[in-house]
């Protein structure tokens, strides 16, 4: 596969992701829209990270991997609650978010977060994506670490926002790719 297909393929993915992130918490079936946007969002992040690879960096694919590692543990969490938790028993459900699965998932939102913190703070320099599009990917992105202390409202706006931001940048990789694949 070619690069420019390549960053095509991956900017519809996370495109994708972060349109069904915007709307996922006003759609019924909330648990399995937003399974669909973080498993969508893992396919196509990987895009983002190459398409800048030689401007950031190790540190760069340091912060992708992060981010990518923790989406996958936020899959795990949302295939659980679409799937498994509504057929257990509250009280199972409130224990195993207890014990280590919890601490898993709060692992996978850390990682997560660090990750795009970090991606945004390498990607700032090289301006290979829009800094406006990194900030909003970031800014809301960032409450997800209190998702459990604050308010839905809050959460839904930050989703919107980092949603935003994940279209934004997924626009211009589209763009970018299309630039690189017309003959010069």
């Amino acid at each position: 596969m070619q690069d420019n297909s390549l960053y095509r393929l991956g900017a519809l993915l996370m495109g994708a992701s972060g349109l069904v992130n915007i709307v996922a918490d006003i759609l019924p079936g909330t648990a399995l829209w937003n399974l669909a946007g973080v498993a969508l969002g893992i396919l196509g992040l990987p895009a983002l990270y190459l398409v800048q690879r030689t401007a950031v960096g190790r540190p760069g694919l340091i912060a992708a991997s992060f981010a990518q590692l923790g989406l996958i543990g936020i899959v795990g969490l949302l295939f659980a609650q679409a799937a498994l938790f509504p057929e257990m028993d509250p009280k199972a459900v409130a224990a195993l978010t207890a014990g280590r699965a919890g601490m898993f998932i709060f692992a996978s939102v850390i990682l997560y977060v660090l990750g795009v913190l970090a991606f945004a703070a390498t990607s700032w320099r090289p301006r290979v994506h829009p800094r406006p599009a990194l900030a909003l990917w970031a800014i809301g992105t960032a409450p997800t670490v209190a998702a459990i202390a604050l308010p839905p409202w809050v959460m839904t706006v930050a989703e919107a926002i980092a949603g935003a931001g994940i279209v934004w940048l997924c626009a211009h990789l589209w763009r970018h790719a299309q630039a690189a694949a017309e003959p010069r």
